[in-house]
């Protein structure tokens, strides 16, 4: 009976592994410098939520360091120390004595990372695309990249989305690009990507701007990809920042054995 009953929990164990390392969950949140609406610090509450919902990767844009206004925190340092996620930094400007950009934390090790300028013709706030190679359980590495495209200039969003488009579009590992885009579904340029991108958000009429109506934040993954998407939600927590966070789940169609 004894062996029978350590076999059962033996294979549990193996078959819920097994189940994790074909799948992985991602969340892209655009925290407002860890701040809501009414500029209340809400960081401990998101670094909360991501440990409760315990994403896989994270993206995460509007990331102060060490500035005046986050009294002097890091904020990536303490939501890496909240979730025990690894962090990974983009600065994008000097800002209030400290830095502010865009972050990505990791369940998994970082085994490389980039953080590349994006085309800024109207000389608007500069904007980045960070990616970070993170190695999985499964043995397979996946490109997780961020970004927040500008927001003021139409030329220079449009040129951003292609800068970046054709950075990832031919990309050795499965690669999953996050972020707040500034933008709806319906602008040109976006509806352009998806001749080769898959918007895991594309039959979801939530919106994920803070009373506005609009969907602004995107998951996409490129349509030859191997990640093929499961789960797609908004989550309804419009009190800890401006925008809601974006949780999406995939699996490998192919997991390795």
């Amino acid at each position: 009976m004894r062996i029978r009953l350590l076999l059962v929990v033996v294979l549990s164990v193996f078959f819920r592994k097994a189940i994790a390392q074909s799948t992985i969950t991602v969340l892209t949140y655009n925290i407002h410098h860890g701040a809501n609406e009414k500029e209340q610090n809400t960081l401990v509450q998101i670094g909360r939520l991501i440990r409760d919902y315990s994403p896989d990767l994270v993206a995460l844009q509007e990331v102060d360091s060490a500035t005046t206004r986050s009294r002097g925190f890091d904020h990536l340092k303490q939501l890496a120390r909240l979730t025990s996620m690894h962090p990974l930094y983009g600065k994008t400007i000097n800002f209030q004595g400290g830095k502010y950009g865009i972050a990505i934390l990791s369940k998994y090790p970082i085994i490389a990372s980039q953080n590349a300028m994006l085309p800024n013709p109207d000389k608007t706030e500069p904007r980045a695309l960070l990616c970070a190679y993170v190695e999985l359980p499964n043995e397979k590495t996946i490109r997780f990249c961020n970004t927040q495209l500008d927001n003021k200039s139409p030329l220079n969003r449009d040129v951003q989305l292609a800068a970046v488009d054709k950075a990832l579009e031919n990309s050795i590992q499965p690669v999953i690009w996050c972020g707040d885009f500034n933008t709806d579904p319906d602008d040109p340029e976006v509806e352009k990507l998806m001749d080769r991108w898959v918007d895991a958000g594309k039959d979801s009429q939530t919106p994920t701007l803070v009373g506005t109506g609009a969907r602004t934040d995107y998951i996409l993954t490129l349509k030859q990809s191997e990640l093929q998407l499961v789960r797609y939600r908004v989550l309804n927590v419009p009190k800890y920042s401006n925008h809601l966070p974006v949780l999406a789940t995939y699996r490998f169609r192919n997991p390795k054995k």
